[in-house]
């Protein structure tokens, strides 16, 4: 049963892009502590691409990046009705659009939690929590 959704955040720390060794060992850490719970999405596959190629990463390395996650993850895709149910998480929680676009997935696959650095860490949108593992 998928309990977590992955932030991109998180996927790009533990690639050890944008942060510092004690941080993407964090990420690492809660990466493997979730695996069996977790899931991604497409929006956070695309994002984490965005990042890597905006880094000077080969495509290669990213193909290949993309690849392992995809095999080894549960991969949730949005739908027509998610964009709907995000413009409401903005609307209604002012989430800014990507990120309500991540937890109207959450939502509707029925996700209890978003692992994030982003977020109201902490706190409980509509039955889905965003913890933080830094």
């Amino acid at each position: 049963m998928i309990t977590t959704l992955v932030d991109t955040n998180i996927l790009v720390y533990a690639a050890g892009v944008n942060t510092d060794r004690a941080r993407q060992t964090t990420a690492l850490a809660a990466l493997q502590e979730i695996h069996s719970v977790g899931a991604l999405s497409v929006q956070v596959l695309s994002e984490f691409s965005n990042v890597l190629l905006r880094s000077g990463h080969a495509v290669e390395v990213i193909l290949h990046d993309v690849e392992a996650l995809t095999a080894s993850w549960q991969v949730l895709s949005p739908t027509a009705p998610t964009v709907s149910r995000a413009l409401a998480g903005v609307r209604e929680h002012q989430l800014s659009f990507w990120d309500a676009m991540i937890w109207a997935i959450a939502v509707q696959n029925g996700i209890s939690t978003i692992l994030s650095e982003d977020g109201p860490s902490g706190r409980s949108i509509e039955g889905v929590r965003y913890i933080s593992p830094f």
